[in-house]
């Protein structure tokens, strides 16, 4: 009769203490070590141990062979955002003016891109190359060779034996002489002849006699627009007394 338990000796037939058959799995490499009273020791907390220090070593150790580090990982392709949703059409743009929707013509003067823009009850129907005045800013007095800017009418209509076409602005309106004075009285307008100029005057739209400046886009007037000849044609012919003007820098 054999009596088997795990981990202690057995008593067999020939009244002989022996070990087990089978010798407990070690996970350091060495057979086990007798314990107390002629027992093995017990391997469980050799296995807890053993686990313990391969966990360690796990954490420590430089990953095996054909195992990229982690600074070989390829990072994941970079995702692009969506684009963002079109804003929707500005009604204020070049093409339509809310606020002139009422005004059968009117003209906008963009010193900037050197343009005349012609609407319809505010829809935008023509545009012409011109030219200004030979110094930037806002006219202040007269001779300073500058264009006014803001809203002004067109008072005046005529041939002109220069400019084939003059159309006369009400410069100065009330807000340039109200600018003006409030120059002068700081002495900001310059003397001249022993005087002061006053704000000026004649500034119109009109054609020009220096056809290759207004194309290589010089400005060399002293304050009006100037336009190509035959666009002065067709914009005087269009363009009423009355209609309102719109200069801006």
């Amino acid at each position: 009769m054999q009596l088997r338990r795990p981990g202690f000796y057995r008593y067999n037939s020939a009244v002989s203490l022996q070990r087990p058959d089978r010798t407990p799995h070690c996970l350091c490499g060495s057979a086990p070590s007798p314990g107390l009273g002629g027992r093995p020791a017990p391997t469980a907390g050799w296995a807890v141990l053993a686990g313990l220090l391969l966990g360690l070593w796990s954490c420590s150790a430089p990953p095996p062979p054909g195992f990229p580090p982690p600074s070989h990982i390829p990072a994941p392709p970079p995702t692009t955002p969506p684009a963002p949703p079109h804003p929707p059409e500005r009604l204020d743009t070049d093409y339509v003016l809310p606020w002139a929707t009422k005004e059968k013509v009117f003209l906008v003067v963009d010193k900037g891109c050197r343009l005349l823009r012609m609407y319809h009850y505010g829809r935008l129907v023509r545009s012409y190359p011109i030219v200004s005045a030979r110094r930037d800013g806002r006219k202040l007095y007269e001779g300073d060779k500058r264009t006014p800017l803001g809203l002004y009418m067109i008072i005046d209509k005529r041939r002109h034996p220069r400019w084939s076409y003059f159309m006369l602005l009400d410069y100065p309106s009330s807000s340039d002489v109200v600018r003006y004075r409030h120059h002068l009285k700081n002495g900001r307008i310059p003397r001249r002849n022993g005087g002061h100029p006053g704000p000026g005057g004649e500034i119109g739209i009109h054609g020009t006699s220096y056809s290759d400046l207004n194309k290589a886009g010089v400005n060399w007037t002293m304050g009006c627009i100037s336009l190509f000849n035959p666009d002065i044609r067709e914009l005087y012919r269009a363009t009423p007394e009355g209609t309102l003007v719109y200069i801006r820098e």
